[in-house]
């Protein structure tokens, strides 16, 4: 390189930082400007400028004068820039774009962290979990970054950093540490010192391992979170202000913290593990550590793909900081062997014998050769992973070849170029590992919503469609393109044939951009146009059928093959995730039949689960035939969606299927009928009478729903009385389970110790309010407690104790914020109403466990003793504090 060109350089870094500042155009580097600080001609400085330019050397802003830049990322040099809000955008958005992840696993955390940091007018306090190795510190790091480009912070703010589980064993120096103390607050405190939240002030305080700190310390934390002041060590009555932002992290569960703790705290962010970022993140990830450990021993690392994979394959305990210290090991100890120091090559019996063993999985991918990868101090993620991905791009480019072809040919078949656009779609997905089609998943529910937001009923496409469209959006995702394939081509032919759905792709655009952050080409609304043409299949079944499966995709790939092999839409798929709960695949069913808004019938087919507890909730949901089928394969659904586009009947098709294999129930649509709930006991329907005034008196006025007592013996033999003939049976609640199929049963004892309590709740959500079904809940345990109550009490009146009671624990509730469970409630009850017997006898307890040194007074034991007066004005008795210990010890059964 020329002298010239190296002080014109120079000078451009230099004034790059100048001008980033503040975007002053007096101190942006343009060619007067570069040309009077050198004394060089101003045609010979724009020459050199726009030589640099084309050299990738520098990018420029198409301003009047053009601004020429030297940027940080050698990526983001050669190229230009509209105006300097272009610049701007560019400026924030690539803090975030460096980071592995930011626009898959680690997104929702960003964007959760961004709108933390610009809640006017001093933020949210954001609480992130997160597994050891996850990037809690490292994230808090880039968020203070971002805050200072963004101008948030002045020069002078600061990021301060406590690892609280270093001060542990010594809360008073952590209490110092964070607050600051006063002259003489302890031994060797000779002058006032500010601590971490005043140092902060303006800034950010980032407290790691928060859950180490101690009560005390969380007491002083709640006084700043809720007023915004604090008090230094030795002098609570000084009062002092910080504008800090407080970030906090944690290893431990959100369930390990106090309530009154994360009360405080209204985001709550969870940083993935490294396997729950996906076979993606983790390449790029191992990609990424691999040159930065080029960078450091400044010589290439070369590696067979095969070791790659088997590194990105394996588990890491402490997630990417063991796999940084796993790279980092292995490359010093090669380092250490090699005399030449200008490449080094890791091998198969370089990596650890935990990571070799993955070979013999068979979820370890084989290895394509000895294909080896090279990476260079010089590389940078984005070169590298573009590389990574060129296969992809030929193969599509090959494909549009294909499709150009086609038009040139002036074939009108339009399933011609949509089975071009289909399996290069599949050869995406195929090449896919399973980690990162849980993505693919995700990325479909974003689509039905953009769908719907635009009016689109995404039956009318093919099935697969919107799983296809996520993979090309994938595919988009990962790749950054420059070149459209229809560039200078003629494609009129194509956006003639495919002119229905490219007016629906131009409505989906503009939301697609938006919530996937790419820019779809011209070639991007062809593709997906292709992709989206319904007339492939013809639906000529009158009943439509589910397929609900378990895994990435595998409904997905069984229904499109099938309906392939039929030429028919039969089949609808629902995607399930392996650890999906009942309730949300209840949703997903209930959502779907909305849409399919069934007439003639349905048919949902499922590769495991129980018949009657999916039936049950979707029923009257579906106001025809149902036919729920379980335990299909591929040649069940086939033969199914033969009948179906036979016309045969669901009667006829459930009687064909083999009963030794295969589960089946048919359930045709209920007779208008009230809802009913049936009690029911063991010892007779005296008990089963009893239950059945105490739920109604609970319901009246609230739920609409009646209640009817049944002997036990008759509900064990319900099939040969036709008791639920003409009955609208919700649920059966009794002592003992009389086993009805298909009816869910509610044993009354985890009815009231809210063990099932939300369970019967949803079941009575269709027949009341939230509001009287919170007030039912409410009577349910009063009523529940006085029938408890009145079998012991002889003095007192059970209906006036329980209304005092009622009103003790409502003051108690409010004052301690926070909700007693059921169980403890009922306790609580039957506890309290005993003791003021007791105490109106004479028989008051005087000791605590034998000793009142154990009673704990703390804010429980202050609030108990403050609505004593409750009881003791009512009752006229005097409540001791041993009394108030036991009531203590079991309020804090919650």
């Amino acid at each position: 390189m020329k002298n010239q060109d190296k002080e014109i350089l120079k000078l451009v870094g230099q004034q790059t930082k100048v001008y980033l500042k503040n975007y002053v155009t007096k101190e942006a580097p343009t060619t007067e400007f570069i040309a009077n600080k050198l004394n060089i001609e101003r045609s010979v400085v724009s020459k050199r400028l726009n030589e640099l330019y084309k050299n990738k050397q520098l990018s420029k802003v198409n301003t009047r004068p053009v601004i020429y830049l030297q940027l940080k990322e050698e990526t983001q040099n050669n190229k230009a820039y509209t105006s300097v809000q272009d610049l701007k955008a560019s400026q924030r958005k690539s803090i975030w774009s460096r980071i592995i992840g930011y626009n898959g696993s680690l997104k929702e955390a960003i964007e959760q962290l961004k709108a933390a940091l610009m809640y006017p007018p001093n933020g949210l306090p954001v609480i992130i979990f997160g597994e050891s190795g996850t990037g809690k510190t490292f994230i808090i790091n880039k968020l203070f970054e971002y805050a200072k480009q963004r101008k948030l912070f002045n020069d002078e703010a600061q990021l301060i950093v406590i690892n609280c589980a270093q001060y542990a064993n010594n809360p008073e120096l952590l209490s110092s540490l964070l607050f600051g103390y006063t002259k003489g607050a302890f031994t060797g405190a000779d002058i006032d010192s500010s601590g971490a939240l005043q140092s902060a002030n303006n800034g950010i305080l980032f407290l790691d391992e928060v859950h180490r700190l101690s009560a005390e310390g969380q007491e002083k934390l709640f006084t700043y979170l809720d007023t915004g002041y604090f008090s230094p060590v030795g002098n609570n009555a000084k009062k002092l202000k910080s504008k800090a932002r407080l970030f906090f992290a944690t290893t431990e569960k959100e369930s390990d913290f106090l309530q009154t703790f994360l009360r405080r705290i209204p985001i709550k962010i969870t940083l993935p593990s490294l396997d729950q970022r996906g076979t993606y993140e983790k390449r790029v990830l191992t990609y990424a550590l691999l040159i930065e450990q080029a960078k450091h021993i400044n010589c290439n690392i070369k590696i067979s793909k095969q070791c790659l994979s088997l590194i990105y394959h394996s588990h890491f305990h402490a997630n990417v900081g063991e796999l940084k210290n796993l790279l980092q090991n292995i490359v010093a100890q090669k380092y250490a062997k090699t005399t030449q120091n200008q490449e080094i090559e890791i091998k198969i019996g370089d990596l650890p014998g935990a990571i070799l063993g993955q070979m013999s999985k068979d979820t370890y991918p084989l290895s394509q050769g000895q294909e080896k990868c090279v990476f260079h101090a010089t590389d940078t993620i984005q070169e590298l992973f573009n590389s990574d991905n060129k296969e992809y791009i030929s193969k599509i480019e090959a494909s549009w070849q294909c499709l150009l072809s086609l038009q040139n040919d002036q074939i009108a078949d339009r399933a011609s170029y949509y089975k071009v656009v289909e399996k290069e779609t599949h050869e995406i997905l195929y090449s896919t590992y399973s980690t990162d089609r849980s993505l693919i998943t995700d990325y479909t529910n974003v689509l039905t919503n953009i769908f719907n937001v635009v009016q689109i009923d995404s039956l009318s496409l093919k099935n697969s469609s919107i799983y296809d469209f996520a993979v090309y959006i994938y595919y988009l995702m990962r790749n950054e393109f420059d070149h459209d394939y229809t560039t200078d081509k003629n494609v009129a032919k194509i956006e003639q044939l495919f002119a229905p759905e490219l007016q629906l792709i131009n409505k989906m655009a503009p939301l697609i951009e938006m919530r996937f952050e790419i820019k779809l080409r011209k070639c991007d609304y062809l593709w997906l146009a292709i992709l989206s043409s319904n007339d492939n299949f013809t639906v000529s079944s009158k009943v439509p059928a589910i397929v609900v499966a378990h895994g990435y995709a595998t409904a997905s790939s069984m229904a499109d093959t099938c309906n392939h092999f039929l030429q028919s839409a039969v089949f609808t798929a629902i995607d399930l995730k392996p650890d999906v709960s009942r309730a949300e695949m209840i949703a997903n069913l209930k959502d779907l039949i909305k849409r399919i808004n069934p007439q003639d019938g349905l048919v949902i087919l499922m590769d495991m689960g129980a018949l009657d507890s999916i039936i049950e909730p979707i029923r009257n949901d579906c106001n025809c035939t149902l036919l729920v089928i379980n335990n299909v394969s591929m040649a069940v659904i086939l033969e199914i969606g033969n009948k179906l586009l036979q016309q045969k009947g669901l009667h006829a098709i459930q009687h064909d299927l083999p009963r030794d294999t295969i589960k089946s129930k048919l359930c045709v649509p209920r007779v208008a009928a009230a809802a009913t709930i049936i009690t029911t006991c063991m010892t007779g329907v005296g008990s089963a009478q009893r239950i059945k005034t105490m739920l109604t008196q609970s319901f009246t006025n609230l739920v609409n729903v009646q209640v009817e007592a049944f002997d036990f013996k008759e509900l064990v033999n319900y099939r040969d009385l036709n008791l639920f003939l003409n009955k609208n049976v919700i649920a059966i609640i009794g002592i003992d389970n009389p086993d009805v199929p298909g009816v869910p049963y509610f044993g009354l004892e985890e009815i009231i110790s809210g063990a099932k309590i939300e369970g019967l709740k949803r079941i009575l959500e269709p027949f009341s309010t939230t509001k009287k079904i919170e007030l039912w809940e409410n009577r349910l345990i009063e009523n529940f407690s006085l029938n408890r109550i009145i079998d012991t009490l002889t003095i007192i009146s059970p209906d006036k104790v329980m209304k005092v009671i009622s009103k003790y624990l409502t003051g108690i509730q409010k004052d301690l914020n926070m909700k007693i469970p059921n169980k403890v409630a009922i306790s609580l009850y039957v506890h309290i109403a005993n003791m003021v017997e007791r105490i109106i006898r004479g028989n008051e307890i005087e000791a605590y466990e034998g000793d009142n040194k154990n009673i704990v007074k703390d804010g429980y034991f202050s609030v108990l003793k403050k609505h004593n007066s409750v009881l003791e004005n009512e009752f006229l008795i005097k409540i001791t504090d041993p009394e108030i210990a036991y009531i203590r010890d079991i309020l804090l059964l919650s």
